[in-house]
């Protein structure tokens, strides 16, 4: 978890370097609703945007924890005589993404004239981690009794590449936004070349 959060203050800071030159500051900070849920920042720099959200990212299904386990068990080497899974404690799955976004202006619907309306897109990364704890039982050769084991901890990292494409409004009057995007993961640590389609809505005030 530590490593987790030196990354994200680490990329928090080359992108703050890197937009010192911009005189006039144009941030927005709020809420998402998605995946991840939690918070979002973004750093406005004309037509062009940095963007980073952390939150609770989606829970794997069940098939998941019973497949992984399998794979687990055969990397400890332990060669049990007989192993039967219990079960899978899990914790809330964290996620961050951050985005190097390009905006365009919508200025017409139709016949009607729009103001604060862009469209976007954009690409960049993102890193998830979980960690959950297997309780199994198990015999070893020579004795015919069950012996349980609890709490055996493992922690799931996931590394990718983004793809992002968004809606985003400016009311006139009030410095708030609100969003709506759609986030392609391509995943390249741990399962290479898995896809995960990925989605929020929110809104941030404007600074």
């Amino acid at each position: 978890m530590k490593q987790f959060l030196f990354f994200v203050l680490g990329l928090f800071l080359m992108v703050h370097v890197s937009t010192a030159q911009y005189q006039k500051s144009d941030w927005g900070i709020g809420l998402r609703l998605g995946d991840p849920t939690g918070v979002t920042l973004k750093r406005y720099m004309g037509a062009t945007a940095f963007e980073f959200s952390l939150g609770r990212t989606h829970y794997f299904n069940g098939n998941f924890y019973n497949n992984n386990f399998n794979d687990w068990y055969l990397d400890q080497n332990y060669n049990y005589s007989d192993i039967q899974y219990l079960g899978v404690q899990a914790s809330q799955p964290i996620g961050f993404q951050a985005h190097y976004l390009i905006h365009n202006k919508i200025s017409k619907i139709g016949d009607e004239s729009v103001t604060g309306l862009d469209w976007y897109y954009g690409f960049g990364g993102q890193i998830r981690s979980q960690s959950y704890e297997y309780d199994y039982r198990y015999r070893v050769n020579g004795d015919n009794n069950w012996y349980v084991a609890r709490g055996e901890r493992v922690t799931n990292v996931d590394l990718g590449a983004d793809a992002v494409i968004g809606l985003e409004y400016t009311f006139p009057d009030v410095p708030v936004s609100i969003f709506g995007d759609a986030v392609l993961f391509l995943e390249i640590i741990d399962n290479p070349f898995s896809f995960w389609f990925q989605g929020g809505i929110g809104g941030r005030y404007r600074f």
